[in-house]
């Protein structure tokens, strides 16, 4: 370790290795879902030098398990290989959850003293490094690993990017050792807690047992549920969801619902909850059959009630510390409905979204934590273009679709052409997105002016539910004409549902939801300059800035990292075509409109 007081070189991790196969090992017999709702998904890496963060990448980017938690080795040696370092230039290692004073609550009952054993303790982090990273299990000081609290890690990421010199800082999340909301005042670089509220009041797990209800994965699938929400009649059940959720004072709200859940099992897979929500609401949903109007309605009236307690805490702790820009984390944060909501809500002067709210985003932050001071953070990206590159690996030699080199500059007004004439294509390029949405290097375009190309996306690429939107990016620039943006509001990570505009509706109908709303990306030239010239020519040929934006994936996949996965998901998915680097590849049906918009561009016949 360095004699300096803090550390050159910070590696930082989030995850629990071994907490699903615990659950299963400790309650046999759960469902898949049940098997869901475990603490510690989302394992990922992330690498601070001298105050910059310089990169970050999720162990399920290259395991291929979506929110995978196994120990993130890969995604470890992903972030140094970026950096030109190796293990022996890391001068300390964080985790993001720091459990040395709750060993307490882990005597009572035998399951939950073999999860602290096992999964929670500090010093097991420390036995995992040395486990998959076997140079470092000699008696160097700097690699035991550091545990850093789970909720101030949280709360550095979503700090420190948001730029505001003051403000609330709010985690809201499934959990963290023991709280499930914190709140922080954010004054001269330096984070202050002013409430925190436990498991007991977390809308995590109350969004998660709702998620659960309806048939769906916890930890996983809550966006379907925010997206059922614009469907239905909160009426309905309003009266049922005030006693699952009720408010208190002070800005405080607490989850009774919760506390049906009395036993190791029923609190592993929220059996009396279920049944206290079946006695009142009907019977819950099965797997993968037709949704009810029941659970339509169910879903509506529980994101209502999620709003409200969010108004309540943020009303409350604005008007209390005249703190009226708010940065958000944790999981319930990427709520974008309700973030959305609170923007025209008049309460906030301005918001910004954590774009890695989940758990995956506390590598960045416990990393932070062990860097130095907050204020002392010499740089933190304005994208999440934090990954390796796409050139990583390729598509196979023997690859049997037409295809044509496309460099910068030319790629993009093909792909434009490409795109207006009904075409959906993959786009592949740069540096991997951190977090969980594509914003441009991963991402799957489309037409936005043609209601058919979501069901398409939908249907034939990504093969999940029709009801789900797909996100509209638009040009910074041009983004107050098609959307009507709330102040202060920072679009450009796809965190925030705003309303699009009446008059521009029939314009892009392909990427506005139910209820008027689209979750907007806003491009910046000067962060995306590729990006950004596909809309400004796609503007230029139907006078339109806004396309279609969804990830690099086909369903049940994390979105693509490298070549082979791009191209993995361009032969088993309905994508025509896929730029990956330097390359276009083309499927039969649209190898002519390639040919064509090619030469238009460049003058060259090329089939």
């Amino acid at each position: 370790m360095q004699a300096a007081e803090h550390p050159r070189v910070v590696l930082g991790y989030s995850g629990l290795h071994g907490s699903a196969e615990l659950k299963a090992a400790g309650f046999p017999g759960l469902d898949e879902r049940e098997a869901r709702l475990f603490q510690g998904l989302d394992s990922a890496a992330a690498l601070v030098v001298d105050g910059t963060l310089v990169a970050a990448v999720q162990q399920e980017r290259y395991s291929g398990r979506k929110f995978d938690h196994a120990f993130p080795v890969d995604a470890m040696r992903s972030c140094l290989r970026l950096a030109g370092l190796d293990f022996a230039d890391v001068d300390a290692v964080a985790h993001n959850f720091d459990h040395t004073r709750f060993e307490v609550f882990a005597r009572g009952e035998p399951y939950a003293h073999r999860r602290y054993a096992e999964v929670l303790a500090p010093q097991r982090q420390t036995e995992l490094l040395h486990r998959f990273v076997p140079e470092l299990a000699g008696h160097r000081a700097g690699h035991r690993v550091r545990p850093v609290s789970h909720h101030h890690a949280h709360a550095l990421t979503a700090a420190i990017p948001a730029g505001f010199d003051e403000s609330l800082v709010v985690v809201l999340d499934g959990m963290g050792e023991l709280h499930a909301v914190s709140v922080y005042a954010w004054r001269g670089g330096e984070l202050h807690r002013l409430a925190a509220l436990d498991y007991r009041s977390s809308l995590g797990l109350f969004y998660a047992l709702v998620t659960m209800f309806t048939g769906y994965w916890p930890n996983s699938d809550e966006y379907k549920v925010m997206a059922l929400a614009a469907l239905g009649d909160p009426a309905r059940f309003r009266s049922v969801l005030a006693e699952a959720v009720t408010l208190g004072p002070d800005g405080r709200f607490d989850v009774p619902v919760l506390r049906h859940n009395r036993d190791p099992r029923d609190r592993e897979t929220f059996a009396a909850s279920r049944a206290w929500l079946a006695g009142r609401v009907g019977p819950e949903a099965r797997p993968g059959e037709p949704l009810g109007q029941l659970h339509v309605d169910l879903a509506t009236a529980a994101q209502e009630r999620l709003e409200q307690a969010l108004f309540h805490l943020v009303g409350h702790w604005v008007r209390r510390t005249g703190l009226r820009r708010v940065a958000f984390a944790g999981g319930v944060a990427l709520n974008c409905a309700a973030i959305g909501r609170l923007g025209y809500s008049g309460l906030v002067d301005g918001i910004y979204v954590q774009p890695a709210a989940g758990d995956e985003g506390t590598a960045v932050g416990a990393a932070l934590a062990l860097a130095g001071p907050a204020a002392s953070v010499a740089d933190y990206p304005a994208t999440t273009y934090l990954g390796p590159e796409v050139t990583e690996d390729g598509p196979p030699a023997d690859q049997p679709y037409w295809s044509v080199r496309v460099g910068p500059g030319v790629a993009e007004r093909v792909v434009a052409r490409l795109l207006v004439r009904g075409h959906i294509v993959g786009w592949a390029q740069g540096r991997l997105e951190f977090g969980p949405r594509a914003l441009g290097n991963r991402s799957i375009l489309a037409d936005p002016r043609d209601r058919g190309a979501r069901e398409r996306v939908n249907a034939a690429v990504k093969f999940r539910e029709e009801f789900r939107p797909l996100a509209p990016a638009v040009k910074a620039e041009a983004a107050g004409r098609f959307f009507v943006v709330p102040a202060g509001v920072n679009l450009r990570h796809m965190t925030v549902a705003v309303a699009v505009h009446p008059h521009a509706r029939p314009a892009i109908p392909a990427v506005v939801h139910d209820d008027g709303t689209a979750r907007v990306q806003a491009v910046y030239a000067a962060e995306s300059p590729r990006f950004w010239r596909i809309l400004d020519e796609f503007e230029r040929l139907c006078g339109v800035p806004v396309l279609m934006n969804t990830s690099l994936n086909v369903k049940g996949q994390p979105t693509a990292r490298a070549g082979a996965e791009a191209f993995r998901t361009f032969a088993s998915s309905g994508l025509d075509l896929v730029v990956i680097g330097d390359r276009l590849y083309a499927k039969p049906s649209a190898v002519g409109d390639a040919a064509e918009a090619l030469a238009a561009v460049t003058g060259v016949v090329s089939v």
